[in-house]
């Protein structure tokens, strides 16, 4: 018999709106009834309103509907994930025309009470926001959802406190579905369900709104642009904690945020697929290493040296095995070395782009960077994408770029063999991040057609 999870009795505030949960409750209940009366199994939910995003969800999962949550609102996108579903909630105008598709875009609320469950293995599938662009489906059920905000709130509850939940990520992914949506709602914290594209839009509502403390889950592309002018610092002592994931946070970000703010992101390393494994928050002089979460089980392969994990928040057989390879220490932490895939062979010998990209990252005069490979008449070479300082931005302007291109080839020397060094540099304003805070991949390879 499969297991029934009841709603809490939970106490929190949906900000923006002022709706007490038992309000949102009441929505969420109507709408249940709603698809309850629909035959339609499976549905497409995408809905930019957040909170109205929230009713729909907990709707769709009260009446044991199968749910699938695309990444994006853009045409194509939708057209191929309802070839998965039976319906679509959202959106009115969103709505893709497909045959034979039920749709329901909700209007006004009666309020309805009586107690919701959920099927513990009711089916909520996502997609990675992969750097190649090509979406792949992952399944999972509710069960594995709360157990990982169980363990969040293990892990976390006593620093974010009675703290204001806010954010900067989409509710479609799963760290913005876990995080701002399903772990405040459970656990009774206040939410302001929808993403904030600015940080002064977000500062202006602290005031607003007249908020005690926050919590902040967003993502490295939020932090490393909010460095360079960092309003954060005006409610400096009112931020609980500030959650980073879906890419790296690099050293300087990591370090400047700590300096500005008094404390650095706690950074949540984890897939789509698997959910979270570790986590970190690096102050000053700390090492890199990774804590796991306390129901994960790791171990390293010997060979790859790609880590393998056991985990309660994803379906598998025994150990699953990663592409990212790792050190493990005596005290069960862990280091990334980089990528198993992003190792290449040029003229035989094996070349880390992930240890090229950090050598360029190491130049002062180096914001970001991001190496991929060529394929010319010669053969396999490395090539760069660079990001300079506002500074070196400038002198560039007034110079040429064999001449920059020549300066980090004669630092790089010092740490890299000729081979490893790369042929071509593209200097950009910034690197193609998604909403995700993860590298377009197929956007850095069009730089260097």
């Amino acid at each position: 018999m499969t297991d029934q999870i009841t709603l809490p009795n939970s106490n929190t505030l949906f900000v923006e709106q002022n709706i007490s949960y038992p309000q949102w409750l009441s929505s969420v209940n109507y709408h249940r009834e709603c698809f309850v009366n629909n035959q339609a199994a499976t549905w497409l939910l995408y809905c930019d309103d957040a909170y109205q995003f929230s009713v729909l969800f907990f709707a769709l999962l009260t009446a044991n509907k199968k749910i699938i949550l695309p990444q994006n609102g853009t045409v194509n996108q939708l057209h191929w994930c309802m070839e998965l579903a039976d319906g679509f909630a959202g959106a009115a105008e969103l709505m893709p025309t497909v045959d034979n598709i039920v749709s329901y875009c909700p209007k006004s609320t009666l309020p309805i009470a009586s107690p919701l469950r959920i099927a513990s293995n009711t089916e909520i599938t996502l997609f990675t926001s992969g750097s190649t662009g090509d979406a792949k489906a992952i399944n999972k059920n509710f069960q594995h959802l709360l157990t990982e905000i169980m363990q969040l709130e293990k892990c976390f509850g006593d620093k974010l406190g009675h703290s204001t939940v806010v954010s900067t990520v989409s509710h479609q992914h799963i760290y913005g579905l876990l995080f701002k949506l399903m772990w405040p709602i459970w656990f009774s914290r206040d939410v302001i369900l929808q993403p904030y594209e600015y940080p002064e839009h977000l500062c202006h509502d602290y005031h607003k709104y007249n908020l005690k403390s926050i919590t902040i889950i967003s993502s490295p592309a939020h932090y490393h642009r909010l460095i360079k002018d960092n309003v954060y610092t005006s409610i400096h002592d009112h931020i609980k904690v500030m959650f980073s994931s879906g890419g790296p946070l690099s050293d300087e970000a990591n370090q400047q945020l700590n300096e500005q703010l008094a404390q650095s992101p706690v950074e949540v390393y984890g897939s789509t697929e698997t959910g979270g494994i570790a986590w970190r928050q690096r102050s000053a002089g700390q090492s890199n290493r990774w804590q796991p979460f306390g129901d994960i089980e790791l171990s390293c392969q010997d060979v790859s040296q790609c880590l393998m994990l056991k985990s309660p928040y994803f379906d598998h057989q025994g150990w699953y095995v990663t592409d990212d390879q790792i050190s493990i220490d005596t005290e069960g932490c862990f280091e990334l070395l980089g990528r198993v895939d992003r190792i290449v062979k040029i003229e035989e010998k094996r070349v880390s782009l992930d240890h090229v990209q950090q050598c360029l990252k190491t130049i002062d005069f180096i914001e970001d960077a991001f190496c991929l490979t060529q394929l010319n008449k010669r053969g396999l070479q490395i090539v760069a994408a660079i990001v300079l300082t506002d500074e070196a931005k400038k002198e560039l302007l007034n110079s040429r770029n064999l001449v920059f291109n020549r300066r980090i080839k004669t630092y790089l020397m010092n740490d890299l063999e000729v081979i490893a060094i790369p042929k071509k540099f593209r200097y950009l304003p910034a690197l193609p991040y998604n909403s995700s805070g993860k590298l377009n991949k197929l956007a850095m390879e069009k730089f260097f057609e």
